[in-house]
């Protein structure tokens, strides 16, 4: 994580694991008494490590096959009070409360998607947060490639 964090900072800091064989697949976010505690994100079949604080209720979220999340507000007050996680497919999941400053998180190139969080958390809850874009993986493809040449130089006319 060395891109923009948003919140006040401070704390020790986090990270999910660079993962690049495994996409975002699932999201768990928990939240506090007016705080959002922690986040973990699901890298293909298996949970990465629990990010920030303890506590809090869980929410869990799973997304589609070929969904991305392509865009976060984030809502600060002292600590991370709300999320909203926007998706390629038009969906979105909220969390906590958008209370205090709010900003937006988006990548800076077209189909870019979250691959990763990262920033800073304290004793009650999350202090920054910050998140990491990329491309999607490309699929394996099992269909040949396509010629594309023979249309192109077949005589004409006849």
């Amino acid at each position: 994580g060395s891109g923009k964090m948003y919140g006040p900072g401070g704390g020790k800091y986090f990270s999910t694991t660079e993962d690049y064989d495994h996409e975002i697949t699932g999201l768990r976010v928990s939240v506090g008494l007016l705080l959002v505690k922690s986040v973990q994100v699901k890298l293909g079949d298996s949970w990465d490590v629990k990010l920030g604080a303890l506590g809090g209720n869980t929410q869990e979220v799973t997304l589609q096959p070929g969904e991305y999340i392509t865009k976060v507000f984030v809502a600060f007050q002292a600590f991370l009070r709300g999320m909203v996680m926007y998706t390629s497919k038009d969906r979105y999941f909220y969390f906590g409360k958008l209370d205090g400053q709010i900003s937006s998180a988006y990548p800076s190139q077209e189909g870019q998607v979250l691959v990763g969080i990262y920033g800073q958390y304290q004793l009650l809850g999350i202090k920054s947060i910050g998140f990491e874009w990329n491309y999607p993986l490309e699929e394996p493809t099992t269909e040949p490639p396509v010629n594309l040449t023979y249309s192109a130089n077949s005589p004409v006319g006849r």
